[in-house]
């Protein structure tokens, strides 16, 4: 993958610099960890300050445009981006509570179930 960026324009109110670029790639088009990580080894900076807004890829050819931001500081890009969605299932202790709910509900139901098979031996009995 080759990557060339084509224009820096800084922004002095948003304290980040925009970054928009081509790539060129044999395989599939690059994911946005790929490319961060191109562009962080370009320019020698740190990956956490970069953010890569979208990969414009054009049909039929394997090239793409990008745009991305560099920002000066981690709390600028906090204040300024956007927070992720988080997976309405992707909460790690809400998971460990029902798994441990799962295992009791099939003790119980194995208890259940041989209390229901003792009861029917004695009713026949």
């Amino acid at each position: 993958m080759d990557l060339k960026i084509t224009e820096k324009k800084e922004e002095p109110l948003s304290s980040r610099i925009q970054l928009t670029g081509e790539l060129d790639f044999e395989a599939a088009t690059p994911s946005y960890k790929e490319v961060k990580k191109k562009i962080a080894s370009s320019l020698s900076c740190d990956e956490k300050l970069i953010v890569i807004r979208h990969i414009y890829t054009k049909f039929g050819i394997r090239k793409a445009d990008f745009l991305a931001y560099l920002y000066n500081k981690e709390e600028d890009m906090k204040k300024i981006e956007p927070k992720k969605k988080e997976k309405k299932g992707a909460k790690p202790e809400e998971e460990e509570k029902p798994e441990e709910k799962k295992e009791e509900s099939k003790e119980s139901k194995e208890e259940k179930k041989e209390e229901k098979k003792e009861e029917t031996t004695e009713k026949k009995t």
